[in-house]
């Protein structure tokens, strides 16, 4: 094996690696995000009560139903759109109508979560608010600094194109 088909072999697999950690943690944080108030650290920090606890479970099990729901068309009209897009020929009025319904579908299932989130500040005390909200921030830069690292440490798209065979003298 070449030296250079080594390097970039074993940079490939480091990508790999890196993408599979991005897929972890993102995994990891949706997971934080459902369900927030049942992680012990979380809860811990906040002080939250056994009674908001209750209050906020109720309300995550009241909207969830609607979130699969919501979810669900989304993920069809992302398909839809797709396979207009992939298309041999597609028609711009047809994928224009399809992209409209797409974000309306977004839009939809971004507002119920809004409005999750409001019906859950109102469970917790200004100061908790104001801890959750310094612990997302510190979350979501931490992912975005992981995310930089992982770019910037991936390969290239010129180093994914193995370079031509040189050729053996005779």
């Amino acid at each position: 094996m070449s030296g250079r088909f080594r390097a970039l072999l074993l940079r490939s697999a480091g990508a790999g690696a890196a993408l599979l950690l991005i897929a972890a943690a993102a995994s990891a944080q949706a997971a934080a995000e459902g369900k927030w108030w049942k992680r012990p650290r979380i809860a811990s920090e906040l002080q939250l009560s056994a009674d908001q606890g209750d209050q906020l479970e109720k309300i995550f099990a009241r909207v969830k139903p609607k979130l699969i729901d919501l979810r669900a068309d989304l993920q069809k009209k992302q398909f839809a759109y797709d396979q207009a897009m992939s298309a041999e020929k597609s028609d711009r009025k047809e994928v224009e109508a399809l992209i409209e319904a797409r974000e309306q579908a977004r839009s939809a299932l971004q507002k119920e979560l809004a409005l999750m989130e409001l019906d859950m500040k109102q469970v917790l005390r200004p100061d908790q608010r104001e801890k959750l909200a310094r612990m997302r921030e510190n979350a979501r830069q931490m992912m975005q600094e992981r995310r930089r690292r992982t770019r910037d440490a991936s390969p290239s798209d010129d180093d994914l194109v193995a370079p031509p065979p040189t050729p053996k003298p005779r």
